[in-house]
């Protein structure tokens, strides 16, 4: 929840102060980090009481999440695409070489540049989606406590 309450403040606050497109790429990562806290914490509290195993990896934690979680608890099916988007975002800004804002938009290029923009508004959405799920999941976490 931490993760997502920098997200926040990043967008309510700092953004509408600084209005700099670079904060969106900071917004995003608090918002994956955050969904992949809250996978894993599912996970982890059904491993412990439900016998689920599952490897480290990123991609394993979502594949069990897939698999076992979401049928489980009716959860929407497209958090697991939302997540991942989200992680091919942050990858292809990582490996990025050419990054720069125009018009209040940030602009991820790739070696082919190709072009993948950042808005306010999109990473808005992001967010509220973001935090639609992980209240879903922590209904289920607390349920049981």
């Amino acid at each position: 929840m931490q993760k997502l309450k920098v997200a926040d403040h990043l967008l309510s606050t700092t953004y509408s102060l600084v209005k700099d497109p670079k904060l969106l790429v900071s917004v995003v990562e608090n918002i994956f980090k955050s969904l992949e806290l809250a996978v894993e914490a599912v996970l982890v509290y059904e491993k412990n009481f439900k016998s689920i195993e599952y490897s480290g990896s990123f991609e394993s934690k979502i594949e069990m999440f897939r698999r076992k979680i979401i049928p489980k608890y009716a959860l929407e099916n497209d958090i697991v695409q939302f997540i991942v988007d989200l992680k091919t975002l942050l990858d292809e800004h990582k490996a990025s070489k050419v990054e720069f804002t125009k018009k209040e938009k940030f602009v991820i290029s790739d070696d082919d540049f190709n072009l993948k923009t950042l808005t306010f508004d999109e990473v808005r959405k992001k967010y509220t989606m973001a935090k639609h799920y992980i209240d879903e999941i922590s209904k289920i976490i607390s349920k049981y406590d």
